[in-house]
């Protein structure tokens, strides 16, 4: 029989789980959740492209207040393929209020809006693995410090793969697995959703890895939500969502300023 597994919480896990009720990223962004995802949950997205554009309308849906359909939420955002900047959300954030919805806000109401949706986001970018790793390390200050934030990203977990591989070269999907093991050690107790991105071609086994089942519940190394990005031959996009408890598919097209759902 094996040995009933314990978790063992720091004291400033501990007090920030007692003293402190988070916003849920539940019923996010329904468009390819439906009523997920909860809390503690892990999030993969996998293409042969960049996802940028999924993962910054994510965002933006996340920091967008309730009143105006979003999560209104914190996001931290680990950017180690330099693909999202803040810039590139603002001028998204800018579109979303002025263009793609009409709340009826002056002019000041939406600059303060802005602001407010701009406050909730937390961007590291990372150079390098031994940036990487000190990131994670830092993961539960950072937590404590802004404990509005409910929602991790990073795009992409496996960007330093072969910066770290020597005469002995690590299996992928180990490599993959050893990271999320850091990661949800490091946000443990946080209450925090956990979404990144990897290249398709990132596994040993690609008969594998791409259709492995995924967790009903939060788990460690597992995944609960796998989300598989194909560009169509007509220059649309398809989302191929698969969970423990439904697979659905989703097309969508990327315009000027926004992604439309087919």
């Amino acid at each position: 029989m094996d040995k009933p597994k314990f978790k063992v919480e720091s004291g400033i896990q501990l007090l920030t789980r007692l003293c402190t009720k988070k916003t849920t990223v539940e019923n996010f962004y329904p468009n390819l959740f439906q009523s997920g995802p909860k809390s503690g949950e892990v999030i993969e997205i996998f293409s042969n492209r960049s996802c940028s554009f999924l993962l910054i309308d994510m965002i933006i849906e996340a920091v967008l207040p309730v009143k105006f359909g979003g999560a209104e939420i914190g996001v931290l955002i680990l950017n180690t393929d330099g693909h999202i900047s803040l810039q590139a959300l603002t001028v998204s954030l800018q579109n979303k209020l002025y263009t793609q919805h009409n709340f009826g806000l002056h002019e000041d109401d939406c600059a303060k809006v802005l602001n407010d949706m701009i406050d909730n986001i937390f961007i590291l970018d990372v150079f390098d693995a031994t940036q990487l790793y000190t990131s994670f390390q830092n993961l539960e200050n950072i937590l404590t410090k802004h404990n509005n934030i409910s929602l991790c990203v990073i795009d992409t977990l496996t960007a330093f793969y072969w910066s770290e591989q020597s005469f002995k070269i690590t299996k992928m999907d180990i490599y993959l697995r050893n990271l999320l093991r850091i990661v949800q050690k490091a946000v443990q107790g946080q209450e925090v959703t956990i979404l990144y991105t990897r290249p398709e071609y990132f596994n040993s086994s690609k008969d594998l890895e791409n259709t492995e089942a995924c967790a009903e519940v939060p788990t460690a190394e597992k995944v609960n939500c796998r989300i598989q990005v194909l560009q169509n031959e007509d220059e649309t996009f398809t989302a191929n969502v698969t969970t423990s408890s439904y697979v659905t598919r989703k097309n969508f097209k990327i315009g000027l300023i926004q992604i439309s759902w087919l």
